[in-house]
């Protein structure tokens, strides 16, 4: 196997050093672990005779505190006052002080509870089992001091705090033979140390930060006092501030034990059995006063395998000094059972230490052995770094290294060699990648939608945010109920009113639009309800006002929010009872007028700044419809793309055609020769009406972009594109996006598409009477087409109608309800409009072109829908397109209506693809997207299929079912359409 030269050294080294350490350790571990455990247990037993100490000495002080009461007077008023001091003090808490006499009368008892001292009453503490007149008797020598067995007290019925109530003590009991002067023996004093000072002074030695502790603050230790008979009286427990109030227990300690449970006198102690001879050999040691240790094993007592874990325990006799000179008294032992596992704990940091060292043994070797193997490589690992350093970074060029050995060298000189061919290659890849990503930027886009499978007007684009909007409009005409449309600037606001009109049924009614932020407070007013003649000093006739201008149809009021708290309230006043008082009208008049009111601001927020009425938003709010920004449906922009750049050609053919029919005029040409002249400069126009291509650059860019301005910013930017544009494709540079500096031509390109735009001037007058002056974009186009209007008026003959409000008719080319909607929406409505520079917003637009042959398909016919040989332009059919266009003026003047055909109400059209796959997919009743591909022919992309069954859906026809390459589109029953 080949190994580097570092793993072979380390190999070699480590096995040796780690031989060598191993006997060290076996040499050195025994004795330091019996030295170890020699030094624990002796500093173990330390903590057990520091406990028995402090023990003791408790005990010697409530003997020295018996004897000085005891010398002084027994009356109980002195006793009482002498045992409020005590109370006082810090110290050791006494709980009875009783004097038994000779004579009844001088017995008391004197009891402390809660810093008070309670004078029991005689019978009381008679009734007490453990009172102490019963059988109190010892040795009456002076100074001697006799203890009994700790004990329970329990006192009923004691008057404390105006109260009875019942007391339970713990005690140890101290009592003394008392002598008069003459040292006759009058009775006896008690004194009884409550047992809770003895458990905290066990329970404070056996914490951490005892005064003696066995192996620092890690020391856990449990200690248990048990008495002469080996019952267990009470436990350490943690001293905290809640130990002053807790009670004595030994549950913790006797846990895996099992005996007799309550001493007489003493209800909680407890008293192991005969069977566990370790914890009887500890009690046996301590009546014979001797202290030691018990060894822990998993087989020797509970306390090593049962719940509280035991690796040692230290046992002392507590002893009690009755009398001077007198021989101490065994009250009872003290076992420190230590839970720490100091022993195992100190054995693991040696087994540490010893790992560690070892660890810094190998450590240190593998260094060195690196060391040494690093200088016997180092230039093999520079070569090597160089190279892995080229290939992360995918570098190439030349190795530049110090100085190698001469074997190295030649080897360095031959990767230099590779690596000047490899850059070589990498330069002609770049170069052909850059070229070939040029020619893609340039490249037209294939498959976008063809401009006679957009609809002429409506909803342009098939994502679901367009799909839910046409759902919405279509819902929201079946209903009368008012309705608030919300949407950005540029998203189409305007244009969704006039659908929900034109498919409603009042789609025969006029359809006025009055801008309420364009208007002052008093203006508004009056072009919103009217006067009454002679209701001020230029009213001279009266004038109806937009809510009675619109009876039977639809009255949209554009920005609502802008609209003055006065108008508010009118508004608010109308829409509530549906009548208006013109100014200067005693009377109501009703009004049947459908309400569509726009904003691009949120009502709602501003109702509850107080800028606008929250009653009025609800007023309005019955139907809310939301226009989607173009950036959330980007998928519709090649389609929106495709309807604009149409648009903006028609536009200027249209421009050519009306400066081309003012000159035939002016030259005053007979009718033969006229019309000859008009065909033919007509024909010329449709040979420009050609939409440039696309290129994918200039597609990706408009799909990369923001559109911070929607579909108005769409528009505008591809019209500027159009006019820059020199060839007959749109490239990447073509498309200036965001603000862009006015200069001579962009001036003039924008006033020449404001004129393509303008409307009619019977409509124009009718819609600057209905909102004062116009929209703000109407009047930066106002000025720029005036001459252009009037050159049109006087040769049409037309003039400015004496109307309150101009109402226009749609052309053919408008059909929205034929585009997108289902069959079944009425058309042939009057609509006043005023004129919206984003008039296109969120795809849905309106058509300014002259009615054009819309041709249709009925089913069971053999006609299909598309354009005819005549009618396309372009390649090499010019006196196709020549003949086609004379004969389409000669059909205009002849039918007065610009084609033969007409759309009926119920009929929808449908491109040529759709028209000869409907009976097909009538006959099958549900196809797929791929199936309706491959019946169309291997010519039809995906995405043009995909958008042939999206516009099916749209119009009701189809609907989707199943997900994936599993969904399929099924034929709604019940969709017939007639040829008009």
């Amino acid at each position: 196997m080949n190994r580097s030269l570092v793993s072979r050294m380390l190999m070699l080294g480590i096995p040796l050093l780690t031989v060598v350490l191993l006997l060290i350790f076996v040499a050195t571990g025994s004795s330091i672990e019996h030295i170890v455990n020699r030094a624990i247990a002796r500093n173990a037993q330390l903590q057990a005779q520091g406990m028995r100490l402090a023990l003791e000495q408790a005990l010697a002080e409530t003997r020295n505190q018996l004897l000085i009461l005891a010398a002084g007077s027994m009356d109980p008023r002195d006793m009482t006052h002498r045992m409020e001091f005590r109370a006082k003090a810090n110290g050791l808490h006494y709980r009875e002080v009783a004097y038994v006499g000779l004579a009844p009368e001088n017995r008391y008892l004197l009891l402390s509870h809660d810093g008070q001292i309670i004078n029991v009453p005689m019978h009381v503490a008679l009734d007490s089992p453990s009172s102490p007149f019963h059988n109190l008797g010892g040795e009456q020598r002076p100074g001697y001091v006799n203890v009994g067995q700790p004990m329970e007290a329990v006192y009923s019925m004691v008057p404390f705090n105006k109260s009875l109530q019942s007391l339970s003590l713990h005690v140890l009991r101290f009592f003394t033979a008392v002598h008069d002067r003459e040292g006759n023996f009058t009775g006896y004093l008690l004194l009884s140390l409550d047992m809770k000072d003895l458990r905290d002074i066990v329970s404070r030695y056996s914490s951490p930060d005892a005064p003696i502790a066995a192996s620092g603050a890690d020391t856990r230790v449990r200690s248990l006092f048990f008495d002469r008979e080996g019952w267990m009286l009470f436990q350490s427990e943690t001293p905290d501030a809640a130990l002053v109030g807790k009670s004595l227990g030994n549950d913790a300690v006797r846990a895996g034990f099992w005996g007799d449970y309550g001493r007489p006198g003493f209800s909680m102690a407890f008293r192991p059995s005969p069977e566990h001879i370790n914890y009887w050999s500890m009690v046996a040691d301590v009546q014979a006063g001797q202290a030691n240790q018990l060894p822990m094993t998993e087989s020797s007592t509970v306390w090593s395998n049962g719940q509280m874990r035991v690796e040692r325990v230290s046992y002392v006799p507590v002893s009690f000094k009755p009398g001077a000179g007198g021989e101490p008294v065994v009250l009872g032992g003290l076992a420190v059972l230590d839970t720490s596992f100091t022993t195992t704990r100190t054995g693991m940091q040696v087994m540490g230490i010893y790992t560690v060292s070892f660890l810094g043994g190998m450590i240190l070797l593998a260094l060195s052995l690196w060391w040494l193997a690093h200088q016997m490589g180092k230039s093999l690992n520079m070569l090597g770094r160089s190279l892995h350093k080229r290939n992360i970074t995918g570098g190439s060029d030349d190795l530049d290294l110090p100085p190698l050995p001469r074997e190295l060298e030649g080897v360095k000189h031959d990767i230099n060699t590779l690596l000047g061919r490899l850059r070589q290659a990498k330069i002609q890849r770049r170069s052909h990648e850059a070229l070939q990503d040029a020619q893609w930027q340039r490249e037209p886009v294939p498959d976008l939608p063809h401009p006679e499978d957009l609809p002429a007007s409506g909803l342009v684009g098939t994502s679901s945010a367009m799909q839910t909007l046409c759902d919405q409009v279509r819902k929201a005409s079946q209903v009368l109920a008012d309705v608030l449309i919300i949407g950005e600037t540029g998203t189409g606001k305007e244009l969704v009113s006039e659908a929900i009109h034109r498919l409603s049924a009042r789609s025969s009614g006029p359809f006025i639009t009055i801008n309420c932020g364009a208007l002052d407070e008093n203006l508004l007013m009056d072009t919103l309800f009217g006067h009454v003649k002679g209701a001020f000093t230029e009213a001279r006739q009266a004038r109806k006002g937009a809510f009675l201008a619109a009876e039977g149809g639809t009255l949209m009021l554009d920005e609502v929010g802008n609209a003055a708290p006065k108008v508010q309230q009118a508004l608010l006043r109308a829409l509530s009872t549906r009548r208006i008082r013109p100014l200067g009208s005693d009377q109501e008049v009703p009004f049947d007028t459908r309400i569509v009111a726009a904003t691009n601001a949120s009502l709602l927020e501003d109702a509850r700044e107080g800028s606008f009425r929250e009653d009025l938003y609800y007023r309005l709010a019955v139907i809310t419809i939301h226009t989607p920004p173009l950036r959330e449906r980007k998928t519709d922009i090649p389609s929106l793309t495709v309807y604009f750049l149409t648009e903006a050609v028609k536009a200027r053919a249209k421009a050519e055609e009306v400066g081309t029919d003012a000159e035939t005029d002016v030259e005053g040409q007979d009718s033969a020769q006229g019309a000859l002249s008009r065909a033919a400069k007509g024909f010329k126009a449709s040979s420009t009406m050609q939409m440039p291509q696309i290129s994918r650059g200039a597609l990706a860019k408009l799909m990369a972009y923001a559109w911070p301005g929607n579909v108005r910013e769409l528009k505008n930017t591809l019209t500027r594109a159009l006019t820059f544009c020199e060839e007959n494709i749109l490239y990447a540079e073509n498309i200036q996006l965001g603000p862009v500096a006015s200069n001579g031509a962009g001036d003039d390109m924008s006033k020449q598409q404001a004129h393509d735009n303008k409307p009619a001037p019977q409509a124009q007058e009718g819609q600057e009477k209905a909102t004062g002056k116009g929209s703000a974009d109407t009047q930066d186009s106002k000025a720029d087409a005036a001459a252009t209007n009037s050159r049109t008026e006087k040769k049409n003959g037309a003039r400015p109608e004496n109307e309150e409000f101009a109402q226009r008719s749609p052309s053919s080319g408008e059909n929205l309800a034929a585009s997108i909607f289902p069959a079944g929406s009425p058309s042939g409505q009057e609509t006043s409009s005023m004129p919206d520079a984003g008039a296109s917003a969120s795809g849905i637009t309106a058509s300014d072109n002259p009615s054009r042959q819309v041709p249709l398909y009925a089913p069971g016919s053999d006609q299909e829908s598309g354009p005819e040989p005549s009618q396309e332009f372009g390649g090499n059919r010019v006196s196709e397109a020549f003949t086609g266009a004379v004969s389409e003026a000669a059909a205009f003047t002849a039918n007065g209506n610009g084609g033969s055909s007409t759309v009926n109400a119920d009929a929808v059209r449908l491109n040529h693809r759709q028209a000869a796959m409907w009976p097909r997919l009538e006959a099958m009743g549900s196809i797929s997207r791929q199936e309706y591909q491959q019946m169309l022919g291997k010519d039809i992309s995906m995405r043009t299929a995909q958008y042939d069954l999206q516009l099916f859906v749209q119009m009701g026809l189809v609907r989707k079912e199943g997900r994936g390459p599993a969904q399929r589109y099924v034929v709604v029953p019940g969709r017939t359409f007639y040829k008009g």
